[in-house]
Formats: C-alpha cells, structure tokens, sequence
C-alpha cells in the first residue's frame, strides 16, 4: 500500500473516531476536569473481559454527531454497532502486541509531537500573529531587494562589515541612484543579475517573517533600513501596493512550443482554437482535443484557484486573468514561457472572513519563522510554571569546549555530574548537556565564547518544552483521550490493512474464488460498439456521416475529412451499455448510423458497428468493483470471528439511557 493510500485511510478511521489534528489545534487547554456525566458511569456493552462505559462512548458520539440536538434511537443504535466492531478490532491488535512494533512507537511519536504542538504555544501571541497575517493578506506588495551575504553565526567582525557596506549602498540609492542598478551591480543575490533585484508582487508568507515584516512597513517608493534574516541584510525597497482581487478560478487551452521557431506555426494552431471558439464551439470538447496541458485537458482545462500572487504562473497569464470581467469571458491567445494559451474564467470568489481563514492562517503559522515569536513567549512562561532553576549554570562547565565546537567536530566527554539547572524536581547533568551539544552542534563562524551560549540557550529553551510536553496527558485530559484515540486509529488501520485491505490485492487466488462463486453478479448488460464522431461543422459531418454509411473504416474517414484541416473529425471508439451512456438513450440499438439528438452544435454523430449481447466480465474487466466486494466479504467474515473470539454483551437498558424516545 503507497503512502497516499495509508494517509487516507488512517484519517478515514480517525474521522470514524472524531479525532484529527485539526481537531486538535481547536482543543481548549483547561485543567483536568471531571464533569457530571462522567460520575454517573453506566456500562453499555462488553467485548470478552473488557467493559465500555457511557462517558467514552458518548465522547466519541458526540464528536461525530452533527448539530446539538438530543441523539435518537436510531442514531445511537447504528454509532453502537460501529463502535463495538472497532473495539473488537482493536482489542484483536492489543493481544497481538502490535503496539509494541518499533513502527508502530516511531509513527504514533510523530503524531505525538503535532498534537502536542497547540499546548506548547501561546493563545495570545498566536492570536495576534494570524491576525496580522489576515490583515496583510489583503494587500500586495511588489517589492524588490539588495542581499549582502552574511550568515547567521558569522564572525562579530563580518558582520560589521556587511552592515557598514549594506548602509553605504542605502545611503547611494537615498541620494537619487536607482534601487534596481545598485542592486544588478552590488546584490549578492544571484538573481539579480537578471532581475535588479525585482521580486513581483507577494503578500502574507510567501516572503520570510522579517522581510515579510520590512516589505509591509516600508512606505511605496521608499527603501527600508537593513533588515537581518539567516541569508544576510537586506535593503527593501517598495514600488507598490495595492489591493487583492481574491481568488480566481481559469481553465486554459495550451498549444506548447519548445523553441523559437516553433512561435509562429504554434500560434497558427492557437488562432485556429480560438476561431472555433468564437464560432460557438463547445469549451470542454475543444479543450480535450487540443490542449497540450495534459494534466488538465481531460477536465475541461481547469486550474487549481489562482490569485495574483500565485507562485509559477506567468505574470502575464496572472494578468490577463483577471482582466476578464465575467464568468464564460474568454481571452485572445497569449504567450507565455510555456506557449500559448486561451484563458477562460470559470468563477471568483470574495476573500473569505477572518472567521473562516483563521484556523487555516493558524496552522501556516506554526509552520512559518514567526512562530519562533511564540515559542520564546511559551518558554518564559513554562520556566515560572514547572519551576525552572539555574544550579550551577553554564559557567561551571563552559571551559569543557575547544575550537572543535566551531567545526562541530566535539566529540561527547563524560560528565562530573555537576547539576546545571532543575526543572521541578528532575536534574540535568552537565552529561546530558554535553550529549545535547554532540548530537545538535552545527558549524559556526562566531567566537567560541557566543557558540557555547547559543547552543546552551538552545538547550534551555528545548528542555523546558520536552519537559511540558512529557506531562500533558497528566495535565490535561482532552490530550490523553487524543492520544489513545490516535493509538487506537492507527492500531486499527495496521490490522484492517493486514486483514482486509492489502488481503485483498495481494490474496490473487482467494480473489478469484470468491469471482468464481459470486459470477453471476458481474455481468456485462447489452452493449453497443461504437465510433462517435465529433466534427468541425455541418459539411464536414456530412461528408463523415456518407463515408461512414458506406462502411469506411474510421482511419480512411479521417485522412478524407481532415486532409485540409487537421480538426475537422475527430472519432472515439468504444463499447458502452444504453442503460449507462446517455448517449445511446434516444437511438435504436441497431446497426446504423445516427445523429445525435441535442448535440446539433457540436455536429455529432455516432456509428453502431455491433450489438454486444449480455456477457460474464472477466475479472481483469473488473478488478476494482471486484475487489471492493472481496474486500467486504473478508471484513464481514472477519468481524464473525472476533465476535466468537470476544462475545459480545450488549446493556440495552442502559443504551436506552442514552436517547430519548
């Protein structure tokens, strides 16, 4: 099974259960409470020796369960029955150690680490970042920039220099030189040999925090002070900012070149598109037989949503977009570095509410450089919480490091079991210090003095948020009923995949037994073989319509019809059922050749070579639906199993506690 699959199925279970990572980010952080409903405990089903109470049941319920309204009968009933065959499932996984694996530890430790992640930021910090970001998002900055190299642990001396050279060339552009020549002759930046520095139009996260930070500070037409970031200083400066227009939903024909030559010969084929299309031409039939964007062609054309800051698409097809005033508005031919295209505007919609962005802006945060804003935030005050202490501190071991910190090439000495600083009432050692500093040392420019306290404080900073996150299930139950619903999940998707799901596919010989027993559910109904010809105009479908009527085959139809023009008849050929294809639904299932009824503009018509009287599909005919159903058979017989293994005892009086009638 790829990895794609595994991701869908395993939130697949996780949605059964009402956990996700979403759900987790969303989760208010309180203390350990123990609410009404939880003290009056009642057993609602057991599995072999193991019983289920209403307070886990309900909280699983309810995460599922749309709307506030009191659950039915029938909705409690059809969620029990779900939920006793997980826990069967599950308990299976437990006796078999799968919780055990090294995989099984090492995947649910990644789960870990980002659930945990929303008890290790701070409400108030994160609040107001997303709410700058929203706020910037509304707005686009074209800005440009100047780079002087200067890495993040360089030398106190380098870094004076890049600094006094950065603000010499501020100081030239200040006095009249142009920002985009300073920056093509002095800019350490590659690029902008070739660009003078211009970036385009950005707004909120597609440009690093302080940047982001200089480029939306900085008034149009001026040019920033230096601003540091990990690559060095650079100078902003800022030629425009306007509003969004939102976001835009195209679809596009693409005719490619691959070299100049092919320019001119490639717009002939363009203009002849476009001709179509302002002949009335159907889009979608147009697009699939003649664009070249291979990825989109066979879905009318269409485009993820774009807007004017969308990275890898051509300004010029950004451009063109959003001159389009309506929905169905089309453009003339445009070139772009990948050929010509005809843009059609499909729909737009408004920028969304704060409301509705904010938890997609929140998770864009914790990934982003800004989070590091919050992260100092929390650790200040984790430090006061758990009862952070300096010991001895760094000085009693800082004279332990040489040069080869600098050249991360210090290798881990024994501790003298000095104590460095305490949290609550655990100690660290100056071994695990030394361990730290092995296993996260980096090569660094500054003097040994700064490296040592850089890495210590690192290591402060790490072990006071390890030291949190080891005691959340303690401190908040809403992330240990996570966390097992997690261990659960994956537990459950490990054992279905083995049982049901990989079965399945790899289980060739128990696949074809269950085909061969269950033949007569896959059977072919009375099918048509058929050439449906899509042409140009009215001539052109006359002349195909004759050639076809005489029995010409479909190779000769073409080289007559399309010996002028290369789009004139197009033909698919394929069988389908009547009963399936609306196509066939107004034509006789006969031999012959019809027209289509409906399709007058798009100058159809189609060619009934044979009927296909009802036949048994081949299993490679249909594998999919094949093994679905097999994968249904296997899931069922398997749930039979676990019953006898684990008997289950269902409290109907106490389920009947749990509805009202």
């Amino acid at each position: 099974m790829n990895t794609m699959t595994k991701v869908v199925n395993l939130f697949a279970l996780l949605f059964f259960l009402g956990t996700s990572i979403i759900n987790a980010q969303n989760v208010t952080i309180s203390p350990n409470q123990i609410s009404e409903d939880a003290i009056q405990t009642f057993p609602i089903f057991s599995y072999g020796d193991k019983l289920v109470y209403n307070d886990e049941f309900m909280r699983v319920f309810n995460k599922n369960k749309q709307g506030e309204s009191s659950p039915t009968k029938q909705e409690i009933e059809e969620y029990l029955d779900l939920y006793v065959k997980f826990k069967l499932k599950v308990e299976q996984a437990y006796r078999l150690k799968m919780d055990t694996l090294p995989s099984f530890i090492k995947e649910l430790a990644g789960y870990r680490k980002q659930l945990a992640q929303p008890y290790l930021t701070d409400k108030t910090v994160t609040d107001r970042l997303i709410k700058e970001a929203y706020d910037r998002g509304r707005y686009e900055v074209n800005a440009s920039h100047l780079l002087i190299n200067c890495s993040s642990d360089a030398k106190p001396a380098d870094t004076l220099s890049a600094y006094q050279k950065i603000l010499g060339l501020r100081a030239r552009i200040k006095n009249g030189e142009k920002f985009e020549e300073i920056a093509k002759a002095y800019s350490e930046d590659p690029s902008a040999k070739d660009n003078s520095g211009v970036l385009g139009y950005f707004t909120s996260f597609q440009m690093i925090y302080p940047f982001e930070n200089a480029a939306f500070n900085t008034p149009v037409g001026e040019v920033s002070l230096p601003i540091r970031t990990k690559y060095g200083y650079h100078l902003v400066y800022v030629a425009d900012k306007r509003e969004s227009m939102g976001d835009m939903k195209v679809a596009h024909i693409m005719i490619k070149y691959y070299n100049p030559s092919q320019i001119d010969s490639t717009k002939e084929r363009i203009d002849a598109v476009y001709d179509k299309l302002k002949d009335g031409g159907d889009w979608k039939t147009i697009v699939e037989k003649f664009s070249e964007d291979f990825n989109t062609n066979s879905k009318g054309g269409e485009l993820s949503w774009i807007n004017r800051t969308t990275p890898n698409i051509p300004v010029e097809f950004k451009d063109v977009a959003y001159t389009l005033q309506k929905d169905g508005d089309i453009s003339n031919p445009i070139k772009t570095r990948f050929g010509w295209h005809i843009i059609k505007r499909i729909e737009t919609k408004p920028r969304a509410s704060y409301e509705e962005r904010k938890e997609f802006i929140r998770r864009k945060v914790e990934r982003d450089s800004r989070s590091e804003l919050n992260k100092e935030v929390v650790v200040a005050r984790l430090k006061k919480e758990n009862n952070f202490k300096e010991i001895s501190g760094l000085e009693a071991i800082r004279d332990s490091f040489s040069a080869d910190l600098l050249q991360a090439r210090y290798k881990k000495q024994e501790g003298s079991g000095i104590v460095l600083c305490k949290i609550g009432e655990r100690e660290y050692k100056d071994d695990y210090f030394f361990g730290y500093v092995a296993t996260n040392q980096t090569k660094s420019n500054k003097t040994l003095t700064n490296a040592v306290d850089a890495i210590y404080e690192a290591f402060i900073k790490q072990i006071n948020l390890d030291y949190e996150e080891g005691l959340l299930e303690e401190k908040y139950e809403a992330f240990k009923n996570i966390m097992q619903e997690y261990k659960d999940g994956i537990l459950l998707f490990e054992l279905t995949d083995k049982k049901v799901w990989s079965r399945a596919v790899r289980d060739t010989l128990g696949l074809q037994t269950f085909y061969d027993e269950n033949k007569e559910n896959y059977m072919w109904n009375m099918r048509a073989d058929v050439d449906i010809f899509s042409c140009s105009d009215s001539k052109a479908r006359k002349i195909a319509m004759k050639l076809a009527k005489k029995g010409k085959s479909t190779k000769e139809i073409l080289n007559r019809c399309n010996a002028k023009n290369p789009i004139a008849v197009t033909i698919d050929s394929k069988k389908i059922e009547k009963s399936k294809d609306p196509l066939l639904e107004k034509i006789e299932l006969e031999k012959g050749v019809y027209k289509i009824a409906g399709e007058s503009q798009q100058f159809k018509f189609v060619r009934i070579n044979n009927i296909l009287a009802p036949t048994q599909k081949l299993l490679d005919e249909n594998r999919g639906a094949i093994t679905s159903d097999y994968q249904n058979y296997l899931e069922v017989s398997w749930i039979e199993d676990l019953k006898n293994k684990f008997p289950i005892q269902v409290y109907k009086d106490n389920v009947s506690r749990l509805y009202k009638d």
